[in-house]
């Protein structure tokens, strides 16, 4: 018996799914006008948007490491956010650098004096920044502060000699205010000598600071309701870390942190949901474990069979149990396995 050999390899895309949405339906392929297909793309959007109001999409955590700056009250979080799942203040331990590169820029020190007053602006020939370590550093996450309001198009890079560059990751374009941080973890591999971040885009491009980084300790931040922080007498207390935080449940939303920062460089690791991402075009795949394909192909079919004329009210309400019935089985497989301890509290009765 021949088998595929193959795994993952078959892909369905969102003009398939419409399409067996109306077969489904009992609906042929000559009925499918550009106006009904139309209709099934918003019907998919709604299901796929719905998905997270029942239940948790773990594909759609998210790791992020956020830096605030002094006196900053809100952490704005990145469109899309549904929820703050876990936060964290990040202990990070910055080494001395041997040598700011390019050794040829006056300025490269500038990114690594602890002031945001200060910048570094790279040259056409040298579109770079980074730093030296003698014997080499390991680093587990980096970050840089904006000059201006600007987009930074990025590769971090490592060296042993500072002549040959080994390209390690490719940092999404980024647009920031002035003095804005943005943090990414990087893998923690063995340490190397020189590390730098380089422009791909822009002939030259301007830092604040420059921060390369390994993490001390991660204490968990507690969260707050809205009640509990509008009636936090002094909203504006400082420390050296934060210890809890408001989720701010807006369109756009945010964090209020308390205290909130008396430095420019604390740093923050939170995992976020997101929204899943958009149906986009016939052509596109949508963003879902395969595991999920045909439990939103089911509920697909019962929402365009309910827009469709003259489908039979037994067939809607066929697809709508078939519906139920297949997201019912992958929901029941959305969890991380993980085994659950409970440990009773009694201390209140105890004492």
């Amino acid at each position: 018996m021949a088998y595929s050999g193959t795994t993952n390899q078959t892909k369905i895309n969102v003009g398939q799914l419409i399409e067996y949405a109306f077969r489904e339906a009992g609906k042929p392929a000559e009925e499918q006008t550009s106006q009904y297909i139309d209709a099934g793309k918003q019907a998919l959007f709604y299901i796929l948007q719905n998905l997270s109001n029942r239940g948790v999409n773990l594909w759609m955590l998210e790791n992020k490491l956020i830096g605030t700056v002094t006196d900053q009250t809100v952490i704005t979080l990145p469109e899309g956010t549904i929820d703050v799942r876990e936060a964290n203040w990040r202990y990070i331990v910055t080494p001395a650098i041997s040598q700011a590169i390019p050794t040829t820029n006056p300025n490269a020190g500038n990114l690594f004096d602890q002031n945001l007053d200060t910048y570094a602006t790279s040259t056409s020939l040298q579109n770079f920044f980074g730093a030296g370590y003698t014997g080499g550093m390991r680093i587990y996450q980096i970050g840089f502060n904006s000059y201006g309001n600007s987009t930074y198009n990025f590769v971090f890079e490592t060296s042993e000699d500072g002549i040959t560059w080994t390209t390690r990751e490719t940092l999404p374009s980024i647009t920031l205010r002035d003095r804005e941080w943005y943090y990414f973890p990087i893998d923690p591999t063995p340490g190397h000598v020189y590390y730098r971040l380089r422009e791909t885009v822009a002939s030259t491009f301007s830092l604040r600071q420059l921060s390369f980084s390994y993490t001390q300790q991660d204490i968990p931040l507690a969260r707050l309701n809205r009640d509990d922080y509008w009636n936090l007498p002094n909203k504006q207390f400082e420390s050296q870390r934060s210890l809890q935080y408001w989720f701010d449940r807006q369109i756009t939303p945010q964090m209020y942190l308390w205290p909130i920062p008396n430095d420019d460089f604390q740093v923050f690791q939170l995992i976020i949901e997101k929204q899943l991402q958009d149906v986009g075009t016939l052509t596109n795949e949508l963003y879902v474990p395969n595991r999920w394909i045909a439990a939103i192909q089911k509920q697909l079919s019962h929402q365009v069979a309910m827009q469709l004329p003259n489908v039979d009210l037994a067939r809607i309400q066929y697809l709508e149990q078939q519906a139920n019935m297949w997201y019912e089985m992958a929901a029941a497989e959305e969890r991380d396995k993980s085994p659950i301890y409970y440990t009773p509290n009694i201390s209140y009765y105890t004492r």
